[in-house]
């Protein structure tokens, strides 16, 4: 799945990262895992890899916040608001076999 240069950059800016291309190759990596996760537990791939939904871009910017913390604090935080967004996120939009195909 591909990350659009602007995904990113809104990324780069939630987990205050100033540009630079190692970053940027870790936190597409980031994503992708994030995606990955919110497929594995029920999200329905279309939703997941969306880059203009509000829910889908505040899970995964949670999930790089946690994987690039500020301090302990915060990334114990923003794991918490990941699982619950991720629990919301499968509960809204589940995976069904007439929707997406």
């Amino acid at each position: 799945m591909a990350v659009s240069d602007a995904y990113l950059a809104k990324i780069r800016r939630g987990v205050r990262i100033v540009t630079d291309t190692d970053f940027d190759a870790e936190l597409t990596d980031i994503i992708e895992e994030c995606r990955q996760d919110l497929i594995a537990v029920g999200v329905a791939p279309w939703t997941a890899i969306s880059e203009t939904d509000s829910l889908v871009l505040g899970a995964v910017r949670s999930f790089a916040r946690w994987r690039f913390p500020l301090n302990d604090q915060s990334a114990a935080a923003n794991r918490e608001d990941y699982m619950l967004q991720r629990d919301e996120m499968r509960r809204r939009y589940p995976v069904t076999d007439d929707v997406g195909l």
